[in-house]
């Protein structure tokens, strides 16, 4: 366990830990489901459902080792997915997804500056999900033929 100042400062490490984790874990679901159901429609998609859910899948390894970094036990939530059929929802609904991680995990670096460690680890995933948004984001505009959505 590693040192954090004090125990309120710790548990409140390890709140935002454990949701960031559960929330990395809801969007391998998500993207798996919906890299499966693209893929007769849109081999492109699919493989950009398919690297996001990987990259999505070293973002809970990287939260779950914090976990236990900061002397906690990952505890693991009910997943709500988007199960959507339709391609362009199915974006939708995952570049919201992205933008939410995104915010959540700006407010962290914000709240947990003097944690160097998770700061640096926080950064990282949020440049992996910048990117998945920016991907997103693209292949909806492909398919509404309209500029991407920033």
């Amino acid at each position: 366990m590693i040192g954090t100042g004090n125990e309120k400062d710790r548990q409140a490490v390890l709140r935002e830990l454990q949701v960031n984790m559960n929330e990395e874990f809801r969007a391998v679901l998500q993207y798996i489901c919906h890299r499966i159901l693209a893929h007769g429609q849109d081999h492109g998609l699919a493989e950009s459902f398919k690297t996001a859910s990987l990259d999505e899948m070293s973002h809970i390894l990287f939260f779950s080792d914090l976990i236990t970094k900061y002397g906690g036990l990952p505890e693991f939530m009910n997943w709500q997915i988007d199960q959507n059929r339709d391609i362009t929802a199915m974006l939708i609904k995952d570049i919201e997804l992205e933008k939410n991680a995104k915010e959540r995990y700006k407010a962290q670096i914000e709240r947990f500056q003097g944690h160097q460690e998770l700061v640096a680890v926080l950064q990282s995933v949020l440049s992996d999900e910048e990117d998945h948004e920016a991907t997103f984001s693209s292949h909806l505009a492909q398919r509404q033929k309209i500029q991407p959505l920033r």
